[in-house]
């Protein structure tokens, strides 16, 4: 199965075709006995994949901690009780419809021959990501709560080859020469 009727399979899978190009999938799974049979097995390791409950860890954050030289001033003191009372006016004056809790987002990619893979992203300020391996069918999937907004990203397979979602058409430059997918959560920005 080559690697273009994969991720049409995929978009197929995650409804992310246009009418236009179900057709055109449809016609040609009715006409292709092998790409059929393929769609099939890949149709059901979905149904699998969600009747499992994947109970994601939070992703962690590492932040460098630096040395505060103006606690000694008492500085640092004065700048949190505005901070609250920044917080308090903010959560004062926002509608209670505008919060919206985070959503989870699943990402899932078809790479059978990897050994690992990772995701890196913004929402995790680029530290890796695991991804656990579905099953013996070559899929690897990892969900995150993200919060409405624009997101890059990139899979890392075997800690050295990073890829853009081959399933998402939006994408940017890196700035090492590579691509990096772009999804949207939510309302557009």
């Amino acid at each position: 199965m080559n690697s273009e009727k994969e991720v049409l399979i995929s978009q197929f899978i995650d409804d992310e075709l246009n009418l236009d190009e179900k057709i055109t999938f449809v016609q040609e799974v009715r006409t292709d006995r092998a790409f059929s049979d393929e769609t099939i097995e890949l149709l059901e390791t979905e149904k699998l994949l969600r009747k499992q409950e994947t109970i994601v860890p939070p992703v962690p954050v590492f932040r460098e901690k630096k040395k505060n030289f103006l606690i000694p001033f008492g500085i640092s003191s004065l700048t949190a009780a505005a901070a609250v009372l920044l917080l308090i006016f903010r959560l004062g004056s926002a509608p209670a419809e505008n919060v919206q809790p985070p959503a989870e987002y699943r990402f899932i990619v078809h790479i059978p021959e990897a050994e690992k893979v990772e995701l890196a992203g913004s929402f995790s300020r680029w530290n890796t990501i695991e991804m656990k391996k579905t099953d013996a069918s070559g899929y690897w999937q990892v969900s995150l709560p993200l919060t409405n907004g624009e997101y890059a990203y990139s899979f890392i397979v075997d800690g050295k080859e990073r890829m853009p979602d081959p399933t998402v058409k939006a994408r940017q430059a890196d700035d090492f020469g590579g691509e990096n997918s772009i999804i949207s959560i939510g309302e557009k920005i």
